[in-house]
């Protein structure tokens, strides 16, 4: 799964102001900023909130993080084992269940905009 535009979903832990776009300041409000409600694209807090707010996401769903691994989670069903690991916006996901994978799925589809990239041929330049 892609996820799109990953660092908007992620809330701020800290208070952060930034200069209005270009644009979009009026001249009677020349010299005002704006206070960040989300992350976003560019600041350096960005990366640590979405993976908050994915890990939030994640153990939602069931899923129980990696001791070895905080990108890697596992849930254990009935049906077997689903294995999913976060990097940036990108989500794997294995397992026994091929209907547990479509649940989990559904489940990040409620949580946030996705792209179903299909069956898993590279990952990070290795095929």
């Amino acid at each position: 799964l892609d996820v799109k535009n990953t660092f908007l979903y992620s809330d701020l832990d800290e208070t952060i102001y930034m200069q209005q776009p270009q644009g979009f300041e009026q001249h009677e409000e020349c010299g005002k900023v704006c206070k960040l409600k989300k992350a976003i694209y560019g600041i350096k807090q960005s990366p640590r909130a979405w993976f908050h707010k994915s890990s939030e996401v994640v153990s939602e769903c069931g899923f129980a993080r990696s001791p070895l691994d905080h990108s890697s989670f596992t849930k254990k069903t009935s049906q077997g084992i689903i294995v999913l690991v976060v990097y940036v916006d990108d989500i794997i996901l294995t397992g026994d269940s091929d209907q547990e994978i479509s649940d989990t799925k559904l489940f990040f589809q409620k949580h946030f905009v996705t792209k179903d990239l299909g069956l898993l041929r590279y990952f990070l330049r290795i095929k």
